[in-house]
């Protein structure tokens, strides 16, 4: 047995840890490794959609600045290692079992979780690769998350919107709470939020940790040529960023929004006047923006994939996530789409189904090989009773199968619904290709 799939395998073996929150335990795990996180500059972001596509397009323009940058992220959508990277490169197989089995008894000591073990790894790798930065996203939260004892140079929030309500609470106002917990005294903060019940949130926590809130669309202005909507391209510009025409290089109209917090968070860093700023000239943030799938090998993020391109992914996994892939794709056809569609337990599927449902033919529900998925069965009997068309799928695979017929050559298939759903999917198309 290959010593790299004893690693993971030990490190998935974590889980039946669970999810502990509080930073003392990953304190003294760091503390126990010579404290990586104090060894490299960071940025920390943290909200409920669209970190995964604000950090990769901040990593992707600061590689295209000279930088040499980590970018920790999760979950991941194939390989365990897409969690830590630098400069686009996954870490090694062989890599990640050195640090495992160097870093097992402290892990063990510590009694660390299968996050706190993994964050700890990345941190310790950066370190050791001495990066001029590193883009950290949060994992769940953000006040209690592990990767909250960075102090980084700003803290990015992208939006806040219902999930996991079991672990954040309730109301918008309590998990804004817990997003805004990465805040940090004297560090500055911005967030691509317009709502005011969420601003007024993380102003106050901004105000009593004597730092200040921005608003990305005060920082930096943004413009859509008329009628580019398939096209992406944009206009961006702020005090010191502008980037003008430019072509973002991951699909749908919101990661416009995605693109300009990158920016404003970069027009933050050059008021800041450091060092680092300097490596984020407009030709690498127009570089960075257009080139960002290439640069971090971002996935499922309405992916196109297969022989003709027949299937899209999205790790989409909550209602507002799913408003925004119907709104995307309602945008660029006038066709429906057989969708492929698994949740986990704690997600609002009732919701999810019903802002699915303008865009989709039929429904095929599918089950994830994971202990958190929601039983196939449940899912459809929910949008049974939604009066929508709704087809049995089972595992991943099985309901790959099944929609690719009820799709034939005239529609095209969408898988959503979790990483999990859309991980499985991939590693069975990209085998097909």
């Amino acid at each position: 047995m290959k010593s790299s799939f004893r690693a993971i395998k030990y490190l998935y073996s974590l889980e039946e840890r669970g999810i502990k929150f509080g930073l003392r335990n990953i304190r003294i795990l760091l503390a126990s490794v010579g404290n990586p996180h104090r060894q490299f500059p960071a940025i920390h972001i943290a909200g409920t959609n669209g970190k995964g596509s604000t950090c990769s397009f901040l990593a992707s323009i600061a590689m295209e600045g000279g930088c040499k940058t980590g970018l920790y992220t999760s979950p991941h959508v194939v390989r365990f290692t897409e969690r830590i990277c630098i400069d686009g490169k996954e870490i090694a197989e062989d890599e990640l079992a050195e640090y495992v089995q160097d870093l097992r008894p402290s892990i063990e000591a510590t009694g660390a979780t299968f996050f706190e073990a993994t964050t700890c790894i990345a941190f310790r790798y950066f370190a050791d690769r001495k990066v001029d930065v590193a883009i950290i996203e949060t994992g769940l939260g953000g006040r209690l998350d592990a990767t909250n004892v960075v102090r980084p140079l700003l803290s990015v929030i992208t939006n806040v919107s219902a999930d996991h309500l079991e672990f954040l609470g309730s109301t918008l106002r309590s998990i804004a709470k817990e997003k805004g917990g990465i805040i940090k005294p004297g560090i500055p903060c911005v967030t691509a939020s317009t709502d005011s019940l969420i601003c007024r949130t993380l102003s106050t926590i901004a105000q009593r940790r004597h730092t200040k809130l921005y608003r990305a669309a005060d920082l930096v202005r943004m413009h859509k040529p008329f009628g580019n909507v398939r096209t992406q391209s944009i206009d961006l510009w702020g005090q010191h960023v502008r980037a003008e025409n430019n072509t973002l290089g991951l699909p749908g109209s919101h990661q416009g929004e995605n693109a300009r917090l990158a920016c404003a968070a970069i027009e933050l860093l050059h008021r800041q006047e450091g060092a680092l700023a300097r490596r984020f000239t407009n030709q690498a943030i127009a570089r960075g923006l257009r080139r960002v799938r290439i640069n971090t090998s971002l996935r499922g993020r309405l992916e196109s994939i297969g022989r003709r391109k027949q299937y899209i992914l999205d790790v989409g996994h909550n209602p507002d996530a799913m408003k925004t892939i119907a709104k995307t794709l309602r945008e660029n056809s006038t066709k429906g789409f057989v969708v492929v569609f698994g949740v986990m337990r704690d997600k609002e599927y009732t919701s999810m189904i019903q802002e699915l449902a303008p865009v989709a033919a039929i429904f095929v529900t599918v089950q994830a090989k994971t202990r958190r998925s929601l039983p196939e069965g449940v899912l459809r009997r929910e949008i049974g009773r939604q009066n929508l068309p709704v087809r049995k799928g089972g595992s991943v695979l099985s309901g790959l199968t099944i929609a690719r017929k009820l799709a034939g050559k005239k529609l095209k298939v969408l898988v959503t619904g979790s990483h999990y759903v859309v991980g499985e999917a991939a590693s069975f198309l990209d085998r097909r290709t």
